[in-house]
């Protein structure tokens, strides 16, 4: 059961990654799309914010050289699965400077697979922080974009919780391996059904306010 106020972190649900056709796809990510769909909605109707990553690449990024072209800026495969979008949310590009309140939705873009990349981030979390809520944790891929925001969460002194039946990893045989490190590193293992419980309690947003 979680208690108390949530922050929502949904990283890089975007068609790229989670659907077949994607430049790089994530194999069995399309399975967690009912459930990815169902921890939006449920944010949505309980007033939990969230804070939401998205790659957004130019051809000269250096891990385009890793990984091949893939959600690049502007293109249909760098927008949001249907289940995680949420019109009408704030967008800050991968050198954009935050200001102003924190807001229901808020993506950051990124250049690199590390959300914590992004020369905002760290401020970002800090203010969604203020409140000491536990940052719920799911999309993909467990084993690059996942780990990192997990391990840059704990590493400021946050509460972190996986949803591990809404992530994927491009390596599948590497998962279990992940989960045990953030298990050793002090992060919560959960589910969806978990999360999407009404009776946690946790269904108000954290301090501060958010703008709507």
């Amino acid at each position: 059961m979680l208690a108390g106020p949530l922050v929502f972190v949904d990283v890089d649900t975007q068609r790229d990654f989670l659907e077949p056709s994607g430049a790089l796809f994530v194999p069995g990510s399309d399975a967690i799309l009912d459930n990815l769909g169902r921890l939006t909605r449920f944010a949505l109707s309980h007033g939990i914010p969230i804070l939401a990553t998205a790659c957004s690449h130019e051809p000269d990024d250096p891990e385009i050289d890793d990984f091949g072209p893939h959600c690049m800026a502007g293109t249909p495969g760098q927008s949001r699965v249907a289940a995680t979008s949420v019109p009408g949310g704030r967008l800050l590009g991968p050198d954009g400077r935050f200001d102003g309140p924190l807001p229901a939705h808020l993506t950051l873009e990124k250049r690199e697979y590390d959300v914590f990349s992004h020369p905002e981030a760290g401020r970002v979390v800090d203010l969604y922080n203020q409140g000491w809520p536990t940052f719920v944790v799911y999309g993909v891929a467990t084993d690059y974009c996942v780990k990192a925001a997990v391990l840059g969460l704990l590493d400021r002194g946050c509460k972190a919780a996986v949803v591990v039946d809404a992530v994927r990893a491009i390596d599948f045989e590497t998962e279990a391996d992940v989960f045990a490190e953030f298990l050793r590193r002090g992060a919560l293992l959960t589910l969806t059904d978990v999360v999407c419980d009404d009776a946690t309690g946790a269904t108000e947003p954290s301090t501060p306010t958010y703008a709507r």
